[in-house]
């Protein structure tokens, strides 16, 4: 999954299905407002856009909860079925050889519950090659409830991890984003978990047992802090030598809304814009990372779009650092 050219596919995922507040759906075009195109473009990249729901926005509403305890179950794994479609046939445009694509995927807009979908159509496009997809999930919560859970919301987004890995408690309907032989798309060997907020309510301590009982790789908001470069190096050194590619999702709730409140629901991680930025564009620097997913930016909490800018500005440069020659 090399990337021969200075490609970019912006695949748009306006949504709100999961979220606690209306205002998600509106990320994508935000970003064009605010810039993301034209900076790209002025910098060498060749644009192709798309949307993955390509009925429009899929809305906030209030809900209830479904007799299984989650909410707006039908409506978001439709959603979730558009998204890997989306994905999956972007991957085969192009290309010379299965398991090979020529262009990076920049995901915006989406809600962290996709991540299983996006996973999903990246271990079915690769089935056969003998290589193997990996995660950066940056975030501040692990999101590992369950729909019937004590404290759970009811809301799919907060059962992200839980769907990526299918553990005990997984919805039924979103088992189906998973490997081509139905095994779940994360285990302990192909995700990190980095910036997560230890002290948030929201991260209960089953979960972080769950965490630390299956050995997963974490990187708290706290050490990402203290030293952002080098805890991003060795996240990536490590997911490198047990993937063969990398998507790097990136919630915004990461950063601290004390200095950066572009996140739909403010988590208090203390980690500050610029050593998040200085982690993301180690990310981006690796040939092995394919994609980036730009989640929970909600643009009600920017009327100007200064941090919207501010944001697409360092992705630039990120981009920019893994620029292929131009000879």
């Amino acid at each position: 999954m090399a990337m021969p050219s200075r490609a970019i596919r912006i695949i748009k995922v306006p949504s709100d299905i999961g979220s606690v507040y209306s205002g998600k759906s509106r990320a994508p075009t935000a970003f064009r407002r605010a810039g993301l195109h034209e900076k790209l473009g002025a910098a060498g990249w060749q644009i192709a856009e798309s949307t993955a729901l390509p009925n429009g926005p899929v809305g906030w509403s209030p809900s209830g909860r479904d007799p299984n305890g989650a909410r707006n179950e039908a409506a978001t794994v439709a959603a979730c079925e558009q998204v890997r479609q989306a994905i999956g046939n972007d991957l085969t445009v192009d290309n010379d050889e299965k398991g090979q694509a020529c262009r990076f995927q920049l995901i915006l807009g989406g809600e962290c519950l996709y991540c299983p979908a996006i996973m999903s159509a990246y271990w079915h496009h690769l089935e056969g090659t003998g290589k193997r997809i990996g995660i950066v999930y940056m975030d501040a919560d692990c999101d590992l409830y369950t729909p019937m859970e004590s404290n759970s919301s009811g809301n799919i987004a907060g059962m992200t991890l839980t769907h990526l890995t299918l553990r005990e408690g997984a919805l039924e309907s979103m088992q189906k984003f998973s490997r081509a032989d139905g095994s779940a798309v994360v285990d302990n060997t192909n995700i990190v978990l980095f910036g997560l907020n230890i002290d948030s309510v929201a991260n209960k301590r089953e979960h972080l047992g769950y965490l630390f009982d299956n050995s997963f790789r974490v990187s708290t908001s706290r050490v990402v802090e203290a030293a952002p470069r080098e805890q991003a190096q060795a996240a990536l050194k490590w997911l490198e030598d047990s993937v063969d590619f990398v998507i790097l999702h990136l919630d915004v709730d990461v950063i601290d809304p004390g200095v950066f409140p572009l996140g739909n629901v403010p988590s208090w991680t203390g980690l500050r814009f610029e050593a998040a930025m200085s982690a993301v564009k180690t990310f981006l620097s690796s040939e092995k990372t394919v994609a980036l997913s730009i989640a929970e930016v909600n643009p009600d909490h920017d009327p100007g779009l200064s941090m919207t800018s501010r944001l697409i500005d360092q992705v630039v440069d990120g981009m920019n650092s893994r620029m292929p020659s131009r000879a």
